[in-house]
């Protein structure tokens, strides 16, 4: 096992150290479901955004994203720019005052207004599926890296310590409500982003020429690509990077609970507005970082250690190339330390939101928002904590990169939930059983295109011809499933009686735009 030095520890428990408190300080703020599900509706914008960024992007950017950066191209990179150059802006400026308007608890409780109840319980089980899921795969990411950090050479030592994460995340959401998320996250997003700098100026200066090389020697390569049309539906091109930029962001910040509940906690529409400002700038200057670190990283081990480079180049290898650089290659007495503590950060600023949405859904949707008590919220809390963190257990023995499990999953979920909102905003005509239906289309789609195809053998996948790429582009899942959510929803509801209208009355977009 590699030695981490008794500093290296300090480090990273001084870290967990200052989390944990910032939980203790938040347990005797709260007195009823506002304050330990929406933060009393009163919270700064500032930290809102910071959360907002760093729950979209944690442990499995830590290590996905310089992978993506390392082994691929930047045709990912240009999906994640819908969220701050398109997804961003459409949600100011049409969505947050409706939002905001409404005064509801649980984003779902608009789907029970405009369609029915069994709705609105239907989209609070996707939004639990997609969560747990989510976070499974942010703890699968904490496990890869600690393989590389810990040189552990069992599975039973990765569990142990994915198992210490999350009851340390579970310990302070369940003490301090959405606050001590809040302001938790705001620490790890800047932990976060402090530490991918430190690496990005490190790999320059370990990098036979410097910034030029770095340049020349990843263009050469294709790693800048991020706009090519050529290949198929199996090609990530600018086709899919745009698919998947749209569809799977735009139903994670306009159809999650988690990014809803964020947007309550401000008191005004213009505080909303720049969280979201806030999380923008932070996607689009980190995010970039994280791809560049990932190129950074081809050219360092093209130069000095092309054979390690070509052992990590296969499935879960790939997650291990930023923490095996840092481990053996940075050099410096205390930098494991700090990249388990940007670790915990990273999975921590994730887990702490999910755990906290999905029990505030459960209560708001599925317990009508009635006083349960603060005990019993806690309560909650550490039931989903512990359920994810076997979960991610589970997903341990997954030898896929973490970023591709993600999207199919977001792909799905995501997908859906978009569809059924917009669905309800934006179409009038739609009906109840019209989105029951599209939802089950929908989801019967994704599965035919992730259970089914894959399953196929190669005659068979011959006669599917382009369709047959869907097998290994997960790229293209959210827009198969919304679509297809979409058009079954409409063609039902048309061909059955329209909705009421009190199913309609102060519940579409354009009544408020």
């Amino acid at each position: 096992m590699t030695q981490v030095s008794i500093f290296d520890w300090s480090i990273c428990l001084a870290y967990l150290a200052l989390i944990i408190g910032l939980g203790v300080y938040f347990s005797d703020k709260q007195k009823n479901n506002d304050d330990f599900f929406l933060g009393g509706r009163n919270m700064h914008w500032l930290p809102v955004g910071l959360s907002l960024f760093a729950t979209t992007f944690s442990s499995n950017s830590f290590v996905g994203l310089p992978a993506e950066g390392a082994f691929g191209n930047y045709h990912q990179l240009l999906a994640i720019f819908f969220i701050p150059f398109v997804v961003i802006p459409i949600t100011c400026i049409w969505f947050i005052p409706l939002y905001k308007g409404w005064g509801f608890k649980s984003l779902y409780e608009y789907l029970e207004h405009r369609f029915a109840r069994p709705v609105r319980l239907m989209a609070s089980l996707i939004f639990m599926g997609y969560s747990a899921g989510w976070m499974g795969t942010m703890l699968l990411a904490v496990s890869r890296i600690l393989n590389v950090v810990l040189d552990a050479q069992s599975t039973s030592q990765t569990i142990l310590v994915i198992v210490i994460v999350g009851a340390l995340a579970t310990l302070y959401t369940a003490m301090g409500g959405v606050k001590a998320v809040i302001w938790t996250d705001t620490i790890q997003a800047f932990a976060l982003f402090g530490g991918m700098i430190f690496v990005f100026v490190l790999l320059l200066a370990k990098i036979d020429g410097g910034w030029t090389a770095f340049v020349a020697r990843g263009g050469e390569a294709g790693k800048f690509d991020m706009f090519r049309t050529d290949g198929g539906l199996s090609e990530r091109n600018i086709f899919s990077a745009c698919a998947y930029g749209f569809f799977v962001y735009m139903g994670g910040q306009l159809a999650s609970y988690g990014a809803f509940q964020r947007y309550v906690t401000v008191d005004s529409v213009k505080k909303a507005r720049l969280a979201l400002v806030i999380k923008g700038v932070f996607t689009l200057c980190s995010c970039t970082l994280f791809f560049l670190v990932g190129s950074a990283l081809f050219v360092y081990y093209q130069q000095d250690h092309l054979e390690i480079f070509q052992q990590l180049s296969d499935g879960r290898s790939k997650d291990q190339l930023l923490p095996h650089f840092v481990v053996n290659f940075a050099g410096g007495f205390g930098m494991t330390g700090l990249i388990l503590a940007g670790l915990f950060a990273a999975a921590m600023s994730s887990l702490d939101s999910g755990i906290n949405s999905m029990t505030a859904s459960l209560v708001t949707d599925w317990l009508k928002g009635r006083e349960i008590g603060t005990f019993n919220n806690r309560l909650l809390t550490i039931v989903f904590g512990t359920g994810v963190t076997l979960i991610a257990c589970l997903l341990s023995l997954i030898n896929s990169p973490v970023f591709d499990i993600l999207l199919s999953i977001s792909g799905a979920t995501l997908g859906l939930l978009l569809a059924v909102l917009m669905m309800g905003m934006l179409l009038p005509r739609v009906n109840t059983m019209g989105v029951v239906l599209g939802l089950v289309a929908g989801l019967i789609v994704f599965l035919l295109i992730r259970v089914g195809i894959p399953g196929l053998s190669d005659e068979a996948l011959g006669r599917l011809g382009p369709l047959a790429g869907l097998k290994n582009n997960t790229w293209w899942d959210g827009l198969f499933t919304t679509v297809t959510a979409v058009l079954v929803g409409v063609v039902v509801s048309l061909l059955t009686s329209p909705p009421r209208d009190e199913q309609l009355r102060g519940l579409l977009l354009r009544e408020h735009r």
